[in-house]
């Protein structure tokens, strides 16, 4: 069996990001996700947040991936988690002192 090598198989798709992210895209979507959830305010759910990540990465993005950034964010003291222990799990902006 021969297996013939398809042109640009092993390159991403225009317009996406690689799989391993640079730290510098990492920073610039935390910047960008921040400042969408402080401009709207209220409760964010992954799926309020999943149209935020498709307008910055312009691809799909599956809710598991989405739920592991906002707990990062939530763990690195951006975002409060509610309802831990609910079925229904949010997050709000952590506003910190003179903002």
């Amino acid at each position: 069996m021969t297996v013939t090598e398809l042109p640009g198989s092993s390159t991403p798709a225009a317009g996406r990001p690689p799989l391993a992210l640079p730290h510098q895209q990492r920073l610039a979507f935390q910047q960008y996700f921040l400042d969408t959830v402080r401009g709207e305010q209220g409760e964010w759910t992954v799926g309020r947040s999943k149209p935020v990540f498709r307008r910055f990465w312009q691809s799909h993005s599956y809710r598991s991936t989405i739920r592991r950034h906002l707990n990062r964010l939530a763990v690195e003291g951006h975002l409060d988690r509610h309802g831990v222990g609910t079925p229904r799990v949010f997050y709000t902006y952590r506003e910190t002192e003179g903002q």
